[in-house]
């Protein structure tokens, strides 16, 4: 049997590891990049190597923000939904005079 919270909410934490991941992996690939770009035009095999990292780590970066923005609105969207509404409250158990009273059951 699986345990299921009684909100709408679903959990974000998968969301929010994807997300930091890939700005470590963006940060990661430019750090990588500036340590590779060569001093010399004879390195320009490495300065390839170089950029093609840097336009990595902006694809990176790029879909690491959608994610945040995609995040915030659902979170947005959830709170205006749960603001609607009441809490839910319990209903009293009509006691036995009480449904005598109203012709329920026999009494």
């Amino acid at each position: 049997m699986t345990h299921e919270a009684n909100t709408p909410y679903q959990s974000s934490f998968g969301s929010i590891v994807q997300i930091n991941v890939k700005l470590l992996l963006a940060f990661s690939f430019t750090f990588i990049g500036w340590i590779m770009w060569p001093d010399t035009a004879l390195g320009y095999g490495w300065g390839f190597l170089s950029i093609c990292l840097f336009l990595s780590a902006l694809g990176l970066f790029i879909e690491a923000i959608k994610a945040m923005i995609k995040l915030f609105v659902r979170d947005r969207g959830l709170k205006k939904y749960m603001a609607q509404g009441n809490k839910p409250k319990s209903a009293k158990l009509a006691s036995d005079e009480a449904l005598k009273n109203s012709e329920m059951i026999d009494g």
